[in-house]
Protein backbone atom coordinates (compact mmCIF):
# COMPACT_ATOMS: atom_id res chain seq x y z
CA UNK A 1 0.00 0.00 0.00
CA UNK A 2 2.84 2.24 0.42
CA UNK A 3 4.56 1.53 -2.64
CA UNK A 4 1.08 2.79 -4.40
CA UNK A 5 0.79 5.77 -2.50
CA UNK A 6 4.63 6.54 -3.47
CA UNK A 7 3.87 6.18 -7.08
CA UNK A 8 0.58 8.24 -6.44
CA UNK A 9 2.63 11.34 -5.26
CA UNK A 10 5.14 10.76 -8.03
CA UNK A 11 2.01 11.26 -10.81
CA UNK A 12 1.22 14.02 -8.50
CA UNK A 13 4.65 15.65 -8.91
CA UNK A 14 5.22 15.02 -12.57
CA UNK A 15 1.54 16.27 -13.43
CA UNK A 16 2.29 19.46 -11.40
CA UNK A 17 5.68 19.68 -12.88
CA UNK A 18 4.01 19.68 -16.88
CA UNK A 19 1.17 21.72 -15.33
CA UNK A 20 4.13 24.42 -15.19
CA UNK A 21 5.49 24.27 -18.43
CA UNK A 22 2.25 23.69 -20.13
CA UNK A 23 -0.39 24.79 -17.95
CA UNK A 24 -3.53 22.75 -18.19
CA UNK A 25 -5.43 22.11 -14.91
CA UNK A 26 -5.34 25.82 -14.01
CA UNK A 27 -3.56 26.96 -10.93
CA UNK A 28 -5.14 24.76 -8.35
CA UNK A 29 -2.34 22.12 -9.22
CA UNK A 30 0.28 24.65 -8.59
CA UNK A 31 -1.17 25.87 -5.17
CA UNK A 32 -1.36 22.36 -4.19
CA UNK A 33 2.12 21.46 -5.22
CA UNK A 34 3.86 24.29 -3.60
CA UNK A 35 1.74 23.65 -0.73
CA UNK A 36 2.70 20.26 -0.54
CA UNK A 37 6.21 21.62 -1.36
CA UNK A 38 6.21 23.60 1.84
CA UNK A 39 4.98 21.04 4.19
CA UNK A 40 7.54 18.54 3.27
CA UNK A 41 10.27 21.62 3.19
CA UNK A 42 9.20 21.48 6.73
CA UNK A 43 9.13 17.72 7.57
CA UNK A 44 12.80 18.30 6.37
CA UNK A 45 13.56 20.95 9.49
CA UNK A 46 11.68 18.99 11.84
CA UNK A 47 13.31 15.97 10.88
CA UNK A 48 16.98 17.22 10.63
CA UNK A 49 19.03 15.36 13.37
CA UNK A 50 17.58 11.95 12.09
CA UNK A 51 17.88 12.44 8.33
CA UNK A 52 21.61 13.79 9.70
CA UNK A 53 21.77 9.79 11.38
CA UNK A 54 21.24 8.60 8.20
CA UNK A 55 23.68 6.36 5.59
CA UNK A 56 23.32 8.77 2.60
CA UNK A 57 21.25 12.05 4.52
CA UNK A 58 21.33 13.87 0.92
CA UNK A 59 19.56 10.97 -0.58
CA UNK A 60 17.41 10.76 1.98
CA UNK A 61 16.18 14.23 2.11
CA UNK A 62 15.73 14.23 -1.63
CA UNK A 63 12.95 11.53 -0.65
CA UNK A 64 11.27 13.19 2.21
CA UNK A 65 11.27 15.73 -0.08
CA UNK A 66 9.23 13.86 -2.91
CA UNK A 67 6.84 11.49 -0.82
CA UNK A 68 6.95 12.72 2.88
CA UNK A 69 5.72 10.83 5.93
CA UNK A 70 5.82 8.11 3.36
CA UNK A 71 9.66 7.96 3.55
CA UNK A 72 10.02 8.95 7.04
CA UNK A 73 8.26 5.51 7.78
CA UNK A 74 10.67 3.75 5.71
CA UNK A 75 13.63 5.42 7.88
CA UNK A 76 15.52 3.69 10.82
CA UNK A 77 15.06 5.66 14.19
Amino acid sequence: MLKIAKVVLLVFWLLALVNLLQPFAGPWLSWAALLILVVHVLEIAVLHGRLQRQAEPAKDRLLVLLFGVLHVRDLSA
